[in-house]
């Protein structure tokens, strides 16, 4: 019985992130709630909100790949997070590229919503924040802190600086219930 090999252990929430260009996010017991629609082809952070969408919509399902992880579910994420944000999400690297910023609406307040666009006229989002599609897939992961990323200029943040914090520090431990790994 020796040391186990890595190559038996998966990180559930990457799998699902690498494989969330063929995975059905639809619900067909919430035919209007539908996560798949924040995909946006080569946009990664598309994949990451719908993971996370479809997370906290089946957090308290008894079966299936949230069974057990003790995650938030829908109503928890709101009255925790109570804002609304504006993600302008530049793809690739961002740095020059001439593409226009991709934008994600994250209703924590009163819908419970992740949706693609600049979400409703009124009321403004309560932080708006401009980051690379990279950038954000490793704040999201832990990879870059947040605190060093705004530091050095790779994230903008208006309005509510405080709550755009509140809101990456639950993303990402909502995000490591999600990765525990598990054996195959």
């Amino acid at each position: 019985m020796g040391k186990p090999d890595p190559a038996d252990e998966v990180n559930l929430f990457q799998l699902m992130l690498d494989q969330a260009d063929e995975i059905d996010f639809s619900d067909p017991d919430k035919p209007q709630i539908d996560p798949t629609e924040l995909k946006v082809p080569g946009l990664e952070v598309s994949k990451l909100f719908c993971v996370v969408y479809w997370a906290l919509l089946h957090s308290e399902d008894p079966e299936g790949f949230t069974a057990g992880l003790d995650m938030m579910n829908m109503e928890q994420a709101k009255k925790a997070v109570n804002g609304t944000f504006l993600f302008n999400v530049k793809p690739g690297s961002g740095e020059g590229n001439g593409e226009k910023p991709v934008q994600f609406y994250v209703d924590m307040r009163r819908e419970g919503k992740i949706m693609k666009g600049s979400g409703p006229a009124k009321p403004k989002p309560d932080c708006v924040m401009t980051i690379s599609d990279r950038d954000m897939i490793r704040v999201a992961l832990g990879k870059l802190s947040p605190q060093v990323a705004f530091m050095k200029g790779r994230v903008k943040v208006k309005g509510n600086i405080m709550l755009g914090l509140r809101m990456q520090t639950i993303l990402m431990n909502e995000v490591k219930k999600m990765s525990r790994v598990a054996k195959l």
